[in-house]
Protein backbone atom coordinates (compact mmCIF):
# COMPACT_ATOMS: atom_id res chain seq x y z
CA UNK A 1 0.00 0.00 0.00
CA UNK A 2 2.05 3.43 -1.14
CA UNK A 3 0.79 6.44 0.86
CA UNK A 4 1.43 10.10 0.40
CA UNK A 5 4.58 11.23 2.40
CA UNK A 6 2.52 12.59 6.32
CA UNK A 7 3.30 16.27 6.89
CA UNK A 8 3.70 15.72 10.69
CA UNK A 9 5.02 13.04 12.53
CA UNK A 10 1.79 13.13 14.37
CA UNK A 11 0.09 12.09 11.38
CA UNK A 12 3.06 9.56 10.72
CA UNK A 13 2.22 8.34 14.38
CA UNK A 14 -1.79 8.12 13.18
CA UNK A 15 -0.67 5.56 10.48
CA UNK A 16 1.60 3.27 12.02
CA UNK A 17 -1.03 2.79 14.82
CA UNK A 18 -4.02 2.36 12.12
CA UNK A 19 -1.40 0.12 9.86
CA UNK A 20 -0.72 -1.79 13.48
CA UNK A 21 -4.69 -2.10 14.08
CA UNK A 22 -5.39 -3.27 10.43
CA UNK A 23 -2.63 -5.65 10.55
CA UNK A 24 -4.08 -7.19 13.94
CA UNK A 25 -7.69 -7.56 12.80
CA UNK A 26 -6.52 -9.19 9.59
CA UNK A 27 -4.47 -12.01 11.62
CA UNK A 28 -7.43 -12.17 14.09
CA UNK A 29 -10.17 -12.75 10.75
CA UNK A 30 -7.37 -15.49 8.92
CA UNK A 31 -7.36 -17.06 12.52
CA UNK A 32 -3.71 -16.76 12.54
CA UNK A 33 -1.39 -18.50 15.65
CA UNK A 34 -2.36 -16.74 19.03
CA UNK A 35 0.96 -15.82 19.45
CA UNK A 36 1.20 -14.02 16.38
CA UNK A 37 -1.72 -12.15 17.19
CA UNK A 38 -0.55 -11.07 20.63
CA UNK A 39 2.60 -9.79 19.24
CA UNK A 40 0.81 -7.97 16.29
CA UNK A 41 -1.26 -6.58 19.65
CA UNK A 42 2.01 -5.62 21.63
CA UNK A 43 2.23 -3.87 18.10
CA UNK A 44 -0.59 -1.76 18.06
CA UNK A 45 -0.87 -1.00 21.69
CA UNK A 46 3.00 0.60 21.54
CA UNK A 47 1.78 2.41 18.61
CA UNK A 48 -1.09 4.06 20.49
CA UNK A 49 1.06 4.62 23.28
CA UNK A 50 2.99 6.15 21.17
CA UNK A 51 0.89 8.35 19.67
CA UNK A 52 -0.85 9.48 23.02
CA UNK A 53 2.80 10.45 24.37
CA UNK A 54 2.89 12.70 21.71
CA UNK A 55 -0.61 14.49 21.74
CA UNK A 56 -0.23 15.57 25.02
Amino acid sequence: MIHPLPATDSQAQTRAALEAMRAYFIATAQARPRQERQRLAREWLAAVRRLRTTLQ
